[in-house]
């Protein structure tokens, strides 16, 4: 990514696309965290330039330095707008309504769903996304074929891992002498908690000093649960939550309260993500990067509400699909 300079402030960040299929220029105004690399590698695919503008509080500067010389320079651009900041919006219109081009407009909002497949989260909980007003929980017409999935799947997956389910159970007695499994409270739909059951893959005193995300090459994980972790192993016994009706197959990550009570006061819509039953796998899971803390959960809850607000019946295989990848490829933690 190149930073280009103004006297000696740093005012944008430009991105150059080597395999574009269109001479498009793609200017995001008012840019804040929402794109990662997978993102931007999509956009660099279709647009020949990337450029974003980061939030500013200087307006005479953001407008008069960054987006006039842009539209000045570029024929054909599409520009991404956060409308959230009125009085800056209406002025970039007015200068776009002067320029003699192709100019179309995109808000954010809409940009994030249609083009990049998830839901804008604001930055701030003082601020909120038009398109989150109303987030439609799962009907009939959605949660039994759902359920259908669930069944079939989870029975299939049981009888077709039952050895792992024996070797796994002599592999931790063997290395690290204890429980077999490990229940953990998690929070369900509608903020109801339920125990998760997984094989335990650490040792007895993990959490010792207190409740923390896992990492990678965590040193609290016996040789075998580090195996389990990375081929997904681990939680095969969730299937069990499925029977029990506390998990579907696919739905957002099932987090600990002590951990969404943190996520809800700080991160806009967080709530939102509990309007379903979580899941063992998600679109958030297969999307993102395992991630831990305030960040990452921001990410991992755009890709969350674009599956509750978009769910298809081909969405719902392509996530399968895309976790099956995973597991092969030993990419869990």
């Amino acid at each position: 990514m190149n930073n280009t300079y103004v006297t000696n402030r740093r005012y944008i960040h430009r991105l150059l696309s080597k395999t574009a299929t269109s001479k498009e220029v793609l200017i995001v105004t008012s840019y804040d965290y929402f794109l990662q690399k997978h993102d931007l590698a999509l956009l660099l695919k279709k647009y020949k330039e990337v450029i974003l503008i980061p939030h500013s509080n200087d307006d005479d500067y953001l407008l008069n330095h960054t987006v006039r010389p842009l539209l000045d320079k570029f024929e054909k651009i599409h520009l991404v707008t956060n409308p959230q900041y009125d009085k800056r919006n209406r002025i970039i219109y007015e200068l776009v309504v002067q320029k003699n081009k192709s100019i179309r407009i995109t808000t954010v909002y809409d940009f994030c769903e249609k083009s990049l497949k998830k839901v804008y989260i604001p930055d701030n909980v003082s601020e909120i996304n038009p398109n989150l007003l109303t987030i439609p929980t799962f009907g009939r017409r959605i949660r039994y074929p759902k359920k259908i999935i669930d069944v079939t799947i989870s029975i299939i997956l049981f009888l077709f891992t039952f050895p792992l389910w024996i070797l796994s159970y002599f592999k931790i007695k063997i290395q690290s002498p204890g429980p077999v499994f490990y229940f953990q409270e998690r929070v369900g739909m509608n903020n109801v908690s339920f125990n998760c059951i997984k094989f335990r893959s650490m040792g007895l005193d993990a959490e010792l000093n207190g409740a923390s995300f896992s990492k990678k090459n965590d040193s609290r994980t016996f040789s075998y649960g580090s195996y389990m972790r990375l081929s997904r192993i681990d939680e095969l016994p969730q299937i069990i939550n499925i029977f029990k009706r506390d998990l579907s197959l696919i739905g957002p990550r099932p987090e600990r309260q002590v951990f969404t009570e943190t996520f809800d006061e700080l991160i806009p819509y967080y709530n939102m993500r509990h309007n379903i039953k979580p899941g063992i796998t998600g679109y958030a899971q297969v999307m993102y990067t395992y991630g831990a803390g305030v960040f990452d959960a921001r990410h991992k809850l755009m890709y969350d509400l674009y599956y509750i607000k978009n769910w298809s019946l081909l969405l719902e295989l392509k996530i399968i699909l895309r976790t099956a990848f995973v597991i092969f490829g030993r990419r869990g933690r």
